[in-house]
């Protein structure tokens, strides 16, 4: 009799089972598809399990191509070994379904922000949805909503520094295979463009194929870093033969590596070099070069130093060669002026003619439009070919400008909805919106950071800009930045970014770099509109600031944290004992949005080491947040050209380190 009763009870389970799995494949109707059900034993629980298909729009969506694990629960308090049973299930499907990715059907009311986090913990993108033991799952249409929201909710335009997926690396495909083949070959190669295009991404592709390749070995020497652009030129040309010499033993070195070795442990002779038997290519790659030339941002004395270093390095190089050692340079920076001009102060310049003037240009449309199709699949939106041209055109083509525009457009259109096809002419408003708000600034930021270190192609783009067309001859410089492009009538600027960028320059009444702070018997107050103008600027800049210190915290917490750390513990207990027990049940993005200036002031301090490489002197950033947290913007009372200058200058110098 008791058997029996068994057995009718697992029938009535199985039937139930099937009637939740019924309810899961209903609810996903046009996102998934079932492909296979059965129950699974595990841990002396059954679970349902379902392979399920996404939809073409759905798997171009979410980056899917393969099916998914559905996992039905039916328990009202989650265990972790859920997940454990979850990775079991897709390790045994032998490659049929995503490794990370898996929808869990529960009916714990605590159990979305518990699997959220074990699956963050995991690795694993977990889809939650609540089905409470004694209702029914939610309607088609809510689980849409709730797809949508843990679907379409990151962003996925959003980057924190150079660009490391291989599946975020989009354009330059071919051009780190034509590069890396010319370092192969002992080539001097030379990538030269204003801020932020890519050169760092670029240079990072590169390393990449070398080390997976094993060919050539590369000592990557990052000229920001101020322990190495501080040195002498021959401390710099010792620094660099010991980086060499332990790229060519290990395959790669970093000059930060480099300089924690002593002479006596690592002999900085390139000599040792030269007399490898069969020697294998070697490749010295020089990022962020302004850092150590006569412009140099930091150390003066490069203005004297920059041509003897350079002149020792041609004669080594040149030695290289006649030795039979394949050795090859590589070049990135900003500004290519230091390498074209014929001498310093009458001396011949040692390196002209030696490093190519090269330039690494915006992406081609093609690409550029590819990857904004792209992204946008990734967060539900989809944009007529129309307007991916003109985001594209709009933003000059430079992947990171498409990139906060989509970033953008991403935040300003609900999440609820999506998949959605965008109207053109909403598309248009929105990005007159970002232009006001981020693009200008973005822009302006760049330019003036290139009229720092060569002024030339900013006066061109001056001239340029004030007219349709200027020849090509003239032209030329502003071609290869990629601020103009070339058309059959000569040169012209169709960037409305580029254009407001130039603008929010040449229209600025002051200039932080060249304002002195006025005598006492010299008040220069400005007028109510001017005070008004200057400031709404510092907040947009303050307050886009803001969120890129977000943005820093997330990703610098998450790079440094040690096995087993969560991240956003660290945030956590930065802040006070009320905000922890307010905020403690928030998911990382979550949380953050809720934190504000002096918030974001405190986690950096109380985590310094994590954001020492990135903001370099900790006396000098509390003083800059410090000043800026006094918003002017916030007081009704008169503010002079000296005030305007200093709140300008510490935005600028945060804005710099940050990018």
């Amino acid at each position: 009799m008791t058997n029996l009763v068994n057995v009718r009870e697992e029938i009535r389970d199985v039937v139930a089972r099937s009637s939740i799995a019924t309810e899961v494949a209903t609810a996903l109707d046009g996102l998934f598809t079932v492909e296979a059900y059965r129950l699974h034993d595990a841990y002396n629980w059954r679970y349902t399990v379902l392979n399920i298909k996404p939809t073409r729009s759905m798997a171009d969506s979410l980056l899917l191509d393969r099916e998914v694990l559905a996992l039905i629960v039916n328990v009202s308090d989650l265990q972790v070994r859920t997940l454990h049973v979850a990775n079991d299930l897709i390790k045994e499907s032998d490659g049929r379904l995503e490794p990370n990715f898996v929808i869990i059907v529960h009916a714990d009311k605590k159990g979305d922000d518990k699997l959220r986090t074990w699956g963050r913990e995991q690795g694993i993108k977990v889809i939650p949805i609540l089905r409470s033991g004694a209702g029914a799952i939610a309607s088609s249409d809510s689980l849409r909503r709730i797809l949508a929201q843990d679907l379409f909710s990151h962003d996925p335009f959003s980057l924190t520094g150079p660009v490391l997926a291989d599946s975020e690396f989009f354009g330059r495909r071919n051009n780190a295979i034509e590069i890396l083949r010319q370092l192969q070959n002992a080539r001097i190669v030379s990538l030269f463009g204003i801020r932020k295009i890519g050169k760092t991404s670029l240079i990072n592709r590169i390393v990449s194929l070398a080390r997976d390749g094993g060919n050539p070995k590369v000592a990557m020497i990052d000229c920001s870093v101020d322990s190495f652009n501080k040195l002498t030129a021959q401390e710099a040309l010792r620094a660099i033969a010991k980086a060499t010499k332990m790229a060519y033993t290990r395959g790669y070195a970093h000059i930060s590596e480099a300089l924690k070795k002593n002479d006596n442990e690592l002999s900085p002779v390139f000599d040792d070099l030269w007399s490898k038997e069969s020697p294998q290519p070697l490749a010295i790659v020089f990022d962020e070069i302004d850092y150590i030339t006569p412009a140099s941002p930091t150390q003066q004395h490069w203005k004297e130093d920059f041509n003897i270093f350079w002149r020792e390095l041609r004669v080594i190089f040149q030695e290289a060669n006649r030795m039979g050692f394949p050795l090859s340079v590589l070049v990135s920076g900003v500004s290519s002026q230091a390498f074209r001009v014929e001498s310093f102060e009458g001396i011949e310049n040692s390196v002209l003619h030696f490093v190519p003037e090269s330039y690494l240009t915006p992406f081609a449309r093609t690409a550029s439009k590819e990857m904004i199709k792209k992204l946008c699949k990734r967060c539900g939106l989809i944009l007529h070919p129309e307007d991916q041209d003109r985001i594209a055109e709009i933003c000059g083509d430079f992947p990171y400008w498409i990139r906060l525009a989509g970033s953008y457009i991403h935040r300003s259109i609900d999440v609820q909805g999506r998949p959605v096809e965008l109207d053109s002419g909403l598309v248009t408003n929105i990005m007159n919106e970002f232009i006001e708000a981020e693009g200008s600034d973005v822009a302006r930021v760049a330019l003036e950071d290139l009229r720092r270190k060569t002024s030339e192609p900013i006066e061109l783009l001056k001239i340029a800009a004030a007219i349709p067309f200027i020849p090509l001859s003239d032209g030329k410089l502003l071609v290869r930045y990629g601020l103009a492009s070339q058309v059959p009538a000569g040169v012209t600027v169709t960037s409305s970014m580029i254009k407001a960028g130039l603008s929010a320059i040449t229209a600025s009444k002051v200039q932080p770099d060249s304002v002195q702070a006025p005598s006492q018997d010299d008040h220069l107050h400005m007028v109510p509109e001017e005070w008004a103008e200057e400031l709404a600027l510092i907040n947009r800049r303050r307050n886009l600031l803001e969120r890129k210190l977000r943005e820093c915290i997330q990703f610098s917490l998450k790079y440094s944290a040690q096995k087993g750390e969560n991240w956003v513990d660290k945030v956590l207990k930065s802040l006070s004992e009320h905000q922890r027990v307010e905020l403690s049940a928030l998911s990382g993005d979550a949380l953050l949005s809720k934190l504000y200036w002096k918030d974001l002031d405190a986690i950096i301090r109380k985590h310094w080491a994590s954001f020492e490489k990135v903001l370099g002197d900790k006396t000098r950033f509390q003083n800059a947040m410090s000043l800026l947290n006094d918003r002017p913007d916030t007081h009704a009372k008169s503010i002079d050209m000296a005030d305007v200058a200093l709140y300008r200058r510490e935005l600028r110098w945060i804005e710099d380190r940050l990018a």
